[in-house]
């Protein structure tokens, strides 16, 4: 039997995608830990970094007991530990994972990423960069380098010149990711500064195809992407998981089609100015925010969440992204240092800055950028972000 669920709008969509993302952990419930929450997310997208890790924080639900939730120092413990990962996957750009699904979601989408970066490689000429990748998974075959290390390597092997553009050298250690040859490493110990490194793939990912087994069907790893995309992104368009994944139109549609003939997944009507669009859901989540009689969650007070510049919320979708948007305010951009964005009940009402290198007490409070004048109560409500913020970069 076939389910006919009502349509649904921008406010009650956009309210599902804050509960679905974990951004209220408080009212609905989110990850009990930073692993769960990336696990949960999938992948998040993390050239960022320390703001990505940010974000993470905020899906933590609070523990009974806890006198406080995740800080800083724990969340990039999560990368020196290899819990957490970091690699150029989904789309030509970092984004946070966990091991068991770096295998099976580098190679269902490397080969995509492989053919974007290429057209500026040849832009700017660079040639085979094979003998550069191989070289940098000889390297780090003897353990952990940092990328400057990687690079004199290069340079002594006559494979990269001394003065060549640092895009060049970039895209060798993007060919090295996305052949599943390197990956995220701990950080270096014992110097002044603590650095990035890259590390063998094989090293700090697990064998087999985690949630997939021990070998890789494509087919099942497009059906695997739907299953962990949609529970954590509320409704979407087969558009919008194209935007995020880089996988082609056909082959997401195949294996939504797949998951309806199972029953896992619905099919929805948008209204209002998500009218004339098919979103999808699980039945569960369509179970729940669909319809008349299941109100829309609310709390007392504006809600001010202070999110990195590439939250899931912002870049999880193509066709719907508007839903975070207010219409009366011109569009968000990320030029200057205010790249990160405030939300206000869930709406793009700002711009900040991430605050490297200081605090951020009562005395030092987040910049912020307001797009409005922004209400007494959303001022105070800022105010707690802030200080949360603060007490996140002091842990």
């Amino acid at each position: 039997m076939t389910l006919t669920f009502a349509a649904v709008d921008s406010a009650r969509v956009r309210a599902a995608r804050l509960d679905a993302l974990h951004l209220r952990p408080d009212v609905a419930g989110g990850a009990q830990d930073l692993t769960s929450a990336v696990a949960h997310l999938l992948a998040v997208q993390g050239q960022e970094l320390q703001p990505a890790l940010w974000g993470l924080s905020r899906r933590v639900a609070p523990s009974p007991g806890a006198t406080s939730s995740p800080g800083r120092t724990e969340a990039n413990a999560l990368l020196a530990a290899g819990e957490v990962l970091r690699t150029h996957v989904l789309r030509p750009t970092w984004h946070l994972l966990r091991p068991d699904d770096a295998r099976w979601l580098v190679r269902l989408t490397g080969e995509r990423v492989a053919r974007l970066v290429a057209s500026t490689e040849r832009s700017w000429g660079m040639g085979d960069l094979g003998p550069g990748v191989d070289a940098v998974a000889a390297e780090v075959a003897d353990g952990p380098r940092t990328r400057a290390e990687l690079k004199e390597a290069l340079v002594a092997r006559g494979l990269l010149a001394a003065d060549a553009p640092g895009v060049v050298f970039t895209h060798v250690l993007i060919r090295a990711e996305i052949g599943r040859l390197v990956i995220s490493g701990p950080p270096t110990e014992g110097r002044p500064t603590q650095h990035q490194t890259y590390a063998a793939f094989d090293d700090r990912v697990p064998s087999g195809y985690g949630p997939l087994g021990e070998r890789y069907d494509a087919q099942e790893a497009v059906l695997e992407l739907w299953r962990r995309y949609l529970p954590a992104r509320a409704f979407a368009t087969v558009n919008d998981l194209r935007l995020w994944s880089d996988i082609t139109v056909s082959a997401l549609r195949r294996g939504l089609a797949v998951l309806e003939d199972a029953g896992e997944v619905v099919r929805l009507p948008g209204a209002g100015d998500l009218e004339g669009l098919e979103l999808v859901a699980t039945r569960e989540t369509a179970e729940r925010w669909s319809g008349a009689g299941i109100p829309v969650p609310s709390r007392a007070g504006p809600v001010v969440d202070l999110l990195q510049a590439y939250d899931e919320l912002l870049l999880s979708y193509r066709e719907t992204r508007h839903v975070v948007l207010d219409p009366a305010l011109p569009l968000p951009d990320r030029t200057g240092s205010f790249v990160h964005t405030v939300l206000v009940d869930g709406v793009v009402a700002g711009r900040w800055r991430w605050p490297a290198g200081r605090a951020v007490d009562a005395e030092h409070p987040v910049e912020v950028q307001w797009m409005r004048d922004p209400t007494p109560a959303e001022r105070a409500a800022l105010d707690e972000q802030s200080a949360e913020l603060g007490a996140y970069l002091a842990r």
